[in-house]
């Protein structure tokens, strides 16, 4: 069997100001020291993202003041955070005695609890303890950095090292996390911030520091993860502004979310070169046993213990979103209880080829645009099927909405389908209905009561068997994250509900199914005929005259 091994390099990174080498990364220094002075080899991933994380501006400053790093769980974070802590400890807070004196230079290890703020400070602790509890930590103690060490306080609750220069690390929960002005922090377990009292308080210790820093370590979250989210969205965000492709459509969804929620509009934001994000996850859409998807969020693959055959034998054990969360390293929707089953809706999928639709098929298209301030039109489709089955796609999908009369234009002229099903009230689509008409085509619009039959429809199509439609990552995620609300005694899609996911796609294919089943084409009106030729009828009872009737006075 062959070997299979991680991806070195993630999915979703900021690029660097200019080439990486021991001149503009501090990186190479701390793999290094890992290995001369604490007998640790880094993996590959490891060893990457230190270099790219510690990059050097031409002053010698780091170029990133915050660093989130995303990475599926067991794949070494917390062996990485314990080396990059131990460096700054005894090597790095002395680098700039003139602007950071060591007796200043303070980290600070923080997490949802102590106990999780503490796994990165206990291999420390055992590296440097000048006093070892036992003979076993002992043996694990290095002499060098115990003759480094003045004192490890390890009693009632508080935890510290302090090193001979003054400089010290120490670690609190994140309720306790106001406190005095850190050089540098180690924010563990992002995903598990409720709320910004933590951030608020920890973010700002760096701020007075010359050259301050703040590393933040997670697997993906959910939509409750709200520190991690916005720490991301503004690095996507930055990506997206410096060119580079993002296909992650629910990062696209998260943006919203978050621009939305906060009445802004994140592309009047600046980009921040201060910011870094690294993040080793799956694409979004992917299925769970995806080979290639396993090897990009678990790097660790092929050097440490974990094994692609570990990861596959989760996928029984655990729910679907957490594998994807854990082990994937995808965001997910949180406390959804998803109107339908997403397993049902991807049984009802064909290979694209496998679809055949009848020449001349009358087909009903569907628009609707998301919400929020960065607005996606989708275009859906409904047909039947050769065998009589109803099919519903994507037909596109583009930012704005401006475009959308003339491209619907255009469509029905080539395809000769001209009907157009909307929601009419309480949505950004219904401003398509006059814009629509007076284009010459058919709009079928909808309300309330009709919506929420539509909606209905949909689920009972999937669920009695009869929908067929293709592989859609962006409406698999839809599905997954898509809730309702109430319509009288039944149920309507809600777009804010669903939110961060945005699922307008859906909200179009439910619509285009309904003007499919339900809604009755026009019937074309036959041309009367033209009128008989006017017939020239011979007078008997007048006398003809020699009067000239121009020139007669009347």
């Amino acid at each position: 069997m062959p070997q299979h091994i991680g991806h070195e390099v993630p999915r979703l990174w900021t690029r660097p100001l200019r080439p990486l080498t021991p001149e503009t990364s501090l990186g190479f220094e701390v793999i290094d020291f890992a290995r001369t002075i604490l007998g640790v080899t880094l993996w590959p991933w490891q060893c990457w993202l230190l270099i790219h994380a510690l990059e050097l501006l031409e002053n010698g400053e780091y170029r990133f003041r915050r660093v989130i790093v995303l990475v599926g769980r067991q794949n070494g974070k917390t062996t990485l955070a314990s080396v990059l802590a131990a460096w700054w400890l005894f090597v790095d807070s002395r680098r700039h005695p003139d602007k950071v004196p060591p007796l200043k230079f303070k980290i600070v290890g923080v997490a949802q609890n102590l106990d999780i703020a503490k796994e990165p400070w206990a291999p420390v602790k055992l590296w440097c303890d000048p006093d070892p509890e036992n003979e076993e930590d002992a043996e694990l103690a290095i002499p060098s950095l115990r003759t480094a060490t003045a004192k490890v306080i390890d009693t009632n609750g508080a935890l510290a090292i302090q090193a001979r220069s003054r400089a010290h690390y120490e670690i609190r929960a994140a309720k306790n996390a106001r406190g005095k002005p850190a050089a540098r922090v180690l924010m563990d377990e992002m995903r598990e911030q409720r709320d910004d009292v933590a951030w608020n308080a920890v973010s700002q210790t760096t701020k007075s520091f010359w050259n301050g820093m703040l590393f933040g370590f997670s697997n993906a979250g959910d939509a409750r993860s709200i520190v991690l989210l916005r720490q991301r969205t503004a690095a996507l965000l930055d990506l997206l502004d410096a060119g580079y492709d993002v296909p992650d459509y629910i990062d696209r969804g998260m943006i919203e979310l978050e621009a939305y929620a906060n009445g802004e509009d994140p592309d009047d934001a600046a980009a921040d070169t201060s910011l870094g994000l690294f993040e080793w996850s799956a694409a979004p859409g992917v299925a769970k046993n995806d080979l290639d998807a396993i090897l990009q969020s678990n790097p660790s693959i092929g050097h440490g213990s974990m094994t692609v055959e570990i990861c596959l034998a989760d996928i029984r054990g655990m729910t679907d979103a957490g594998y994807r969360t854990e082990v994937l390293c995808q965001w997910v929707t949180a406390n959804v209880d998803s109107y339908m089953d997403p397993k049902d809706w991807a049984a009802r999928q064909r290979p694209a080829d496998k679809v055949k639709i009848p020449r001349g098929a009358r087909t009903v298209w569907s628009i609707d645009t998301s919400v929020g301030t960065r607005r996606v039109t989708w275009i859906s489709s409904a047909v039947y099927t050769q065998a009589g089955h109803p099919f519903v796609t994507v037909r596109e999908r583009r930012a704005g909405m401006l475009w959308v009369a003339d491209y619907m234009a255009d469509l029905a002229e080539k395809s000769g389908n001209r009907e157009v099903v909307l929601q009419a009230k309480g949505c950004p689509a219904m401003d398509f209905v006059e814009p629509l008409r007076e284009k010459g085509l058919i709009v079928h619009a909808l309300e309330g009561g009709l919506v929420a039959s539509a909606t209905g429809r949909l689920r009972d199509r999937v669920l009695d068997g009869d929908l067929v439609t293709i592989e859609q990552p962006d409406l698999d995620l839809a599905v997954e994250g898509g809730v309702v609300q109430k319509f009288g005694d039944n149920d309507a899609w809600s777009r804010q509900k669903s939110l961060p996911v945005d699922i307008a796609g859906l909200v179009a294919e439910t619509l285009a199914l309904y003007g499919l089943e339900v809604l009755t084409p026009p019937e074309k009106k036959s041309t009367p005929p033209p009128p008989p030729p006017a017939a020239t009828l011979p007078r008997d009872d007048v006398l003809s005259s020699d009067t000239n009737l121009a020139t007669v006075a009347f």
